[in-house]
């Protein structure tokens, strides 16, 4: 490590807490915590993040205060500033025993770390760590209607901060059955969970029981609601949507003039006011039209509901609530077919416990047969309150408090209590990206008997579509949490860690191992629970082994995967990147109670060559797992049902139609529920919310004059490009968020000239200066400036601004604030220091082409994989076509980005290329391929002849069930037309008109169909990461020879890594492009592999080859290297051939051999093997 990164994570520890305002929280709240006792009889309350006193806490609060006589509890409430807050303080001013602290500050971070009991209705942020004198009582905030924890789709680390709440908590309450499962099972606390879930009820519905409602009546016309006691009620709830569009002024606006529909035709015999979700008040406050009938954020909302005389929501699960009432339920779900179907939810309409209207119409249609509509759902209603609120009896906050305050056993109350009879075991499984251990991760925990064994995986915070769907293979018996945010480490501490990083532990001074510190951080990540066994099944992150080692369990086990001391001098691209890492964890390696090299033979040399680390004895190993039914089903990807979205697409438009007169449906197109009507508009502008396309219609979702219309086939209305709403100039400070997918734009998102600038990933947590802010009809976007320079535009979500460094008022931050954004600067960019270097290579211009064009030089073209000179570069030769897509300007110089027909991007100097249009639409290339389609519709346009299908020439006829393409051609202009096979003919058809057959190949990573091998040919398949030591260079070099005396031998290399590019240039220069492919990563890679003809292995080392094993599971022919652990695979060559040598010429002399000569093998038996390898697993749970 150089001395520049030393010196930026030297600086780190100590200004971190100077700069960063959470930093600052943290540190503090880790001093007390390390200082302060705990004080008996003290309850810190929280609701929503401190921003009301209302909800289950606020119920419970209530109760104790009343019943306790003697003031014995002390009751600290977190709250913000908030002048409606401060109202609702007043009422308490008198009682000595209750405090207010604000959220975040100095007393309520020390009273987090004091108070005996924490009672919290959604989340403690993720520096909260719970002590064991503590309790921790989480009352969640409602019954779940929309989809809750890992059904949410999507990653799920979104739910890391939830589900460790969960975790940590002594006590969950639950309000019915469906509650307790959606803990259980949709947050995978499964049996792992150590605490109680109380499933009594609500203690917040006990307030729609009350009787006295004088005090929230008063309260409501301190506040201004315009309430006329001599009239009902209707109170409309509209539900958060999760979407920075939701919080726009438009809906707002639309809220109020909905409303305000309904209340000019029943106004006469209600009051119609509305309740709107946290998450929105401040900005519905805001709306001077709305604000006389908007209920304050503040006010209790089951309080408010024993008021209420007929509630309207959408899918808020405030109607959970309100079914104790009896009273009428109305749905009023005009946004629905925007955001169901992405959040999912757990009931169809026919369940509901009411109608439900798609548009204000039928909404007031609804209301005006108020009492017969609520005769009509009186089955579904009671049946809803059997389900939902079957223990609300006005007495449940008393038993919650006997139950945890007085330590009683109510007998009738349902008690979730853990099973304590199993092992338990707590498993780090590695960064989850496919690779071989996640692989053997997977299939052991497949194989794990759950009967006798609970497992919890404790995962890094992860993020990439690969390792999201490696994630989702993970069974559902076994629980997940993740590590994320900081530890909570003081600056001293910091340093002792650092210090233990980079130096390791010394020989004769382990007693200066700093164990305490990391179970500390473990205590925060995993709640209070203890573990028989915790392994670190990764072996190669010194941050994993630690905290694994700190893990409250009796046993601490660790994998070594492979030979570790050669592992740690591996060079990729010239770091041996894993040397800090493994020097570290050598160093502790005498903590753990044994290594588990994955096969005898790497056991052997690991002792040997890790001795001086560790006893002798503690060496064990057990074989990788697998999971031979699925690998002999030819299990593939599965295929999940297609559920169409509703686009967002926020848009002006104006009707095209005579009068104004359009076809109106409620609902979206393919929906049963729902009307449709004639309905003629006083007005031809309207506002576009969404699109979706049904029966090869287009349908655009409209609203006018802030009231939603419905559903109108795009034809009747012109479109208008995204317009600018608003433009500021600013002057914040953040740090990039940013992952691999994100780009920089060139200008606003939205904005018809808003292209990919350059890949906003590779700046992930950089500092970096915000100019300008700009909202369109898309979302709002920020300028990032970097050093000066201007880099593009980002959704603005995608900056973590700095609370104590940022600057919204206008002009210019204050001097103090500019020198510490300058200092934060500094140290960030320092460590960033490679990060910032690309900015010289990234384009900061761009003119977009997108478009083939005819090259008139005569050049031999270079292609850069950045657009700089000393970077690396493939020779792509003299191109007669090439596809530019944008001509970019960075401080290097201006540089074409042209993309090849693999994909791959390539950067060309300027100067390289002489571009011309293409005169006349053209073919550009052609390949045979071989995939099996059916057709879109049913009829279709076939050619006879390229030339035809590029002319539109075509004739229109009735297409058949299935056929074959066999070749594919590719034109100037980007279409794509196959070959098929038309009963006896070779037709053409254009790409667009036919769908790939799932049963024809497999999917890759890109979710793409590979055809399944051509059985013609002699097929060798090789499957692993593609990095050195796994060595598919020499494979592509051996096969090369093959082919000589083989032509009609084709190789396929599956799976992806650091040497891809290398490899394809091989390839390329082997000119072996058509007899070798790159196929990606394939998850589900079983199928493919079986259909061909060998399996090849030409790794230069093992921990144990879990990929040969697959393929002697598959029934394969398979060739490998000669090294030791696949030796050992094949026993001595008994299950397959063994390589004379190990290099090209050795290779290519086997996969002659297996394909000349007969071989005969032994035959494997993958569930004998995996018996073993599992009662190996178990025993190393023992030693």
């Amino acid at each position: 490590m150089g001395v520049v990164n030393k010196a930026a994570r030297f600086v780190g520890p100590a200004v971190l807490p100077k700069i960063s305002y959470y930093r600052r929280i943290v540190d503090t709240y880790t001093k007390y915590y390390l200082s302060e006792k705990v004080e008996k009889k003290t309850v810190l309350y929280e609701s929503r993040d401190g921003k009301s006193l209302t909800d289950s806490p606020f119920a419970i609060f209530e109760y104790l205060l009343a019943t306790d006589k003697e003031r014995e509890y002390t009751h600290i409430w977190s709250v913000t500033e908030s002048s409606e807050l401060e109202k609702v303080k007043d009422l308490y001013r008198e009682n000595t025993n209750v405090i207010f602290v604000m959220r975040n500050s100095d007393d309520y971070l020390k009273w987090l770390t004091q108070a005996e009991f924490l009672i919290n209705n959604s989340t403690f942020q993720p520096f909260v760590t719970i002590k064991d004198e503590q309790t921790y009582i989480n009352t969640w905030h409602g019954t779940p209607l929309k989809t809750m924890g890992f059904d949410i789709p999507g990653n799920p680390a979104n739910a890391r901060n939830v589900v460790r709440n969960f975790f940590m908590a002594d006590y969950l309450i639950s309000p019915n059955p469906h509650t307790t499962e959606m803990f259980v099972e949709n947050y995978r606390l499964n049996e792992n969970y150590t605490g109680q879930i109380i499933e009594t009820g609500y203690p917040r519905i006990d307030q729609t029981f009350l009787n006295n409602v004088d005090d929230l009546l008063k309260m409501l016309f301190d506040f201004g609601v315009k309430l006329d006691l001599s009239k009902k009620i209707i109170l409309y709830t509209p539900t958060f949507k999760g979407s920075a569009l939701s919080v726009s002024d438009g809906e707002i606006a639309q809220i109020h003039t909905e409303m305000s529909l309904v209340r000019e035709r029943f106004g006469d015999e209600y009051n119609v006011l509305v309740k709107v979700h946290p998450f929105i008040y401040d900005q519905a406050q805001k709306y001077a039209p709305l604000k006389a009938y908007l209920i304050p954020d503040i006010i209790d909302t089951n309080k408010l509901l024993g008021i209420v005389d007929c509630l309207i929501t959408d899918y808020s699960s405030i109607f959970f609530d309100y079914l104790v009432t009896n009273k009428p339920i109305l749905f009023y779900c005009w946004d629905d077919d925007l955001y169901s179907n992405k959040r999912g939810k757990y009931f169809e309409y026919d369940e509901l416990p009411g109608p439900v209207a798609f548009n204000i119409d039928e909404l007031m249609m609804k209301l005006a047969t108020l009492d017969e509509q609520h005769k009509m759902y009186e089955k579904n209603y009671q049946e809803c309150k059997e389900k939902f609120v079957p223990y609300d009896d006005g007495k449940v906050t008393s038993r919650v408090v006997d139950i945890i305050f007085n330590q009683q056993e109510i007998k009738e109350v349902k008690l979730i209590q853990p099973i304590s009879y199993k092992k338990r075991l707590l498993i780090y499984p590695g960064g989850m990206r496919s690779n071989g251990i996640t692989s053997s991760f997977l299939s052991l925990v497949q194989n794990i008997d759950y009967n006798e064994y609970d497992v919890v995986c404790l995962l890094d915070n992860i993020k990439s579509k690969d390792q999201i769907k490696n994630v989702s293979d993970i069974p559902n018996n076994v629980s997940i949490l993740f590590r994320f945010e900081r530890s909570n480490f003081t600056a001293k501490e910091y340093y002792q860690d650092m210090h233990f990083h980079l130096k390791g532990v010394k020989k004769g001074k382990e007693d200066k191992y700093p164990n305490e510190i990391y179970e500390r951080d473990v205590r925060r990540l995993l709640g209070k629970q203890r573990f028989d066994v915790a392994i670190d099944f990764s072996g190669y992150s010194l941050h994993w082994s630690k905290i694994i080692l700190a893990a409250k369990a009796d046993r601490h086990v660790c994998y070594l995967h492979s030979d570790m001391m050669l592992d740690k001098e591996r060079e990729v691209n010239g770091r041996k990147t894993h040397k800090i890492n493994l020097q570290g964890i050598f160093s502790v390696y005498h903590r753990y109670d044994c290594l588990v090299s994955v096969s005898e033979v790497m056991r052997e040399i690991n002792r040997e060559k890790l001795q001086s680390y560790a006893d002798a004895s503690k060496f064990v190993y057990a074989d990788n797992t697998i999971n031979p039914d699925k690998i002999l089903s030819g299990a593939v990807e599965e295929v999940k049902e297609e559920v169409a979205d509703t686009e967002f697409y926020f848009r002006d438009g104006r009707l095209v139609t005579v009068d104004n007169q359009i076809r109106l449906r409620s609902s979206r197109p393919d929906m049963v529920l729902g009307n449709i009507e004639e309905k003629v508009l006083s007005n031809p502008n309207v506002n576009v919310l969404g699109r979706f396309e049904y029966n090869d219609i287009l349908y655009y979702k409209i609203s006018q004059n802030n009231q939603y219309l419905g559903w109108v086939e795009a034809s009747t209305i012109e479109v208008t490009a995204t317009k600018v709403l608003s433009k500021n100039k600013v002057s914040y400070f953040g740090k990039l968020n940013t992952s691999g997918e994100d780009y920089f734009y060139t200008e606003p998102l939205g904005l018809d000239n808003s292209y990919p600038l350059s890949r906003a990933g590779l700046f992930r947590n950089v500092y970096a200066s915000v100019t300008e802010e700009v909202v369109t009809q898309t979302g709002v976007s920020v300028k990032v400036m970097l050093k000066g320079t201007d880099l593009g535009w980002l959704p603005k979500e995608k900056v973590t601004f700095s609370r104590k460094l940022n600057w919204t008022n206008t002009g210019e931050p204050p001097m103090k604030m500019k020198l510490l954004r300058k200092f934060a600067l500094s140290v960030n960019h320092l460590e960033k220091r490679y990060q910032m270097k690309r900015i010289t290579n990234t384009p900061l211009k761009k003119e977009w082409l997108a478009a083939y064009y005819i090259n008139e030089s005569n050049l031999e073209i270079k292609g850069y994989n950045l657009p700089v000179e000393n970077d690396s570069f493939k020779e792509l030769g003299v191109m007669k076509f090439v596809y530019v897509q944008s001509l970019g300007t960075t401080s290097n110089g201006r540089w074409y980005e042209t993309i090849g027909e693999n994909g791959q991007t390539y950067w060309v100097k300027e100067a390289e290329l002489s571009l011309g249009t293409i005169p006349e639409e053209c073919v550009i290339y052609e390949k045979e391929i071989s995939k099996e389609v059916t057709f879109k519709k049913m009829e279709t346009t076939i050619f006879s002849t390229i030339s035809d299908g590029i002319k539109q020439n075509g004739t229109i006829v009735k297409s058949i069930p299935t056929t074959f393409i066999t070749k594919e051609v590719k034109t100037s202009s980007t279409n794509i037309f196959y070959e098929v096979s038309w009963e006896d003919k070779k037709l053409w058809v254009d790409k667009e008109s036919v769908i790939v057959k799932r049963s024809s190949g497999v999917l890759n990573a890109a979710e793409e169909v590979i055809p399944f091998p051509n059985k013609e040919k002699i097929n060798i398949v090789t499957v692993g990461r593609l990095s050195q030591e796994k060595n598919q260079m020499v494979l592509i070099e051996a096969f090369t020879g093959f082919h000589q005396t083989h032509p009609t031998g084709h190789l396929y290399i599956i799976g992806s890594g650091p040497e891809r590019s290398k490899l394809e240039e091989k390839i390329q220069e082997l000119e072996m492009s058509e007899h070798i492919e790159l196929l990606g990563q394939v998850y589900q890679p079983f199928e493919f592999v079986k259909r061909c003809d060998i399996f090849a292995l030409t790794s230069l080392y093992e921990g144990q080859s879990l990929v040969l094993i697959e393929a002697l599971t598959l029934g394969m022919n398979c060739v490998s290297t000669d090294i030791p652990a696949c030796r050992l695979v094949l026993k001595d060559g008994a299950y397959g051939m063994i390589t004379e040598t190990n290099d090209a010429t050795g290779i290519a002399t086997s996969l002659s051999s297996m394909i000349d000569k007969e071989q005969k093998f032994e035959t494997f038996d993958p569930y004998e093997y995996n018996q073993e390898a599992l009662a190996m697993f178990y025993q190393t749970l023992k030693y």
